[in-house]
Formats: structure tokens, C-alpha cells, sequence
């Protein structure tokens, strides 16, 4: 179970970390002006974003111990889940900025969060199951 608990750690630091590192450099580069413009945040974006990879690997983790033949698919349908849930999300500002401002950060956090999700399949699906011999 540790294991679990340092992945959720990992999403924790990845939201943390990426949002700080993102938002600085939108202030570095003059653009964080341009989010009054839109009815979305960067805020908003990493937290609905880390709530999917959440769901994804909580998800993953139930599959694991009940249907551990299955996980592979579980995750593939996970993601297509995950990903037409991220376009409900950002469907209405789509085309609202000239200069694709509200698309670029979408895509930079969604791929964030994507190679997060295939680096806990990839954990997942290769930890070895433990057990005890007498």
C-alpha cells in the first residue's frame, strides 16, 4: 500500500509543482493578464486535471486487485473517458483568443497529467505481486 501512497504523493507534487512552474512563467512572460479574458483559470485547469488522474489511478488500483488481466483496458477506457471529460471542460473557450493562449495551456496541462496517467499504468501494471512462502 506505500506504494499507492508515494503515487499519490508523486500526483500531489506534479500538481504542485507544474502549477507553480506554469504560473511563473505566464507572469515572466507577461501573460497572465490574459486569463480575465476567460472564463477559465489556470487554477481550475491543474484541479480538474489532477481530480481525473486521480479517478484514473484509484481506478487502476481497484482494477489491480479484482481483474488484474483486464488492466490494460481499464486503462485505455479510463483515458477516453478522461480525455472527452477535458473537452466538455474547455469546449466553450475554444477559439475565444487569436493567439491560441487558452488551448496552448490546456494542451501543456492535459499532456502533463497524460504522461503522469501512463507512468502509473506502466507502475502499475509492472509491480510484482508479493508473496509469502512457508
Amino acid at each position: 500500500m506505500t506504494n499507492y501512497l508515494k503515487i499519490g504523493m508523486m500526483l500531489l507534487l506534479l500538481t504542485l509543482v507544474g502549477f507553480a512552474v506554469h504560473y511563473f512563467l505566464l507572469q515572466s512572460l507577461g501573460l497572465s493578464a490574459q486569463w480575465e479574458r476567460s472564463d477559465y483559470t489556470l487554477l481550475g485547469m491543474y484541479s480538474f486535471a489532477a481530480i481525473g488522474s486521480l479517478l484514473v489511478f484509484v481506478l487502476m488500483v481497484l482494477t489491480k486487485f479484482s481483474m488484474p488481466d483486464r488492466i490494460a483496458f481499464v486503462f485505455l477506457g479510463a483515458f477516453m473517458v478522461k480525455a472527452v471529460a477535458n473537452y466538455l471542460y474547455i469546449k466553450e473557450g475554444l477559439g475565444s483568443f487569436e493567439n491560441k493562449f487558452l488551448e496552448l495551456n490546456f494542451l501543456a496541462v492535459f499532456f502533463l497529467f497524460l504522461f503522469f496517467d501512463v507512468f502509473v499504468a506502466y507502475v502499475i501494471v509492472n509491480q510484482d505481486e508479493k508473496t509469502v512462502e512457508n
